[in-house]
């Protein structure tokens, strides 16, 4: 358990992980370096590719009534939840 802790590290050691930090990068080049590099993006075309913004005025009001369908505990315009019970 103590090698977990905190210590000085000598020149010896920092040689040592140094040694080890480089053959753990050469063996992952290596590795990498076998992979096929033909990989195709995935992409996808669509007319439209990005949403309208809007002021944020306007409420979906669909979507309120089924996330207050959805909630549990409410009232008429909020949905109640715990508070610090966690």
């Amino acid at each position: 358990m103590d090698d977990f802790l905190w210590h000085k590290v000598s020149e010896n050691e920092k040689e040592s992980i140094r040694k080890q930090a480089k053959e753990i990068m050469d063996k992952f080049s290596e590795k990498i370096s076998k992979v096929d590099k033909k990989i195709s993006e995935l992409l996808i075309e669509r007319e439209e590719f990005e949403r309208t913004e809007s002021d944020g005025k306007e409420t979906n009001l669909d979507f309120r009534k089924r996330m207050f369908e959805n909630a549990p505990k409410k009232n008429k315009d909020f949905i109640l939840t715990e508070k610090k019970k966690w």
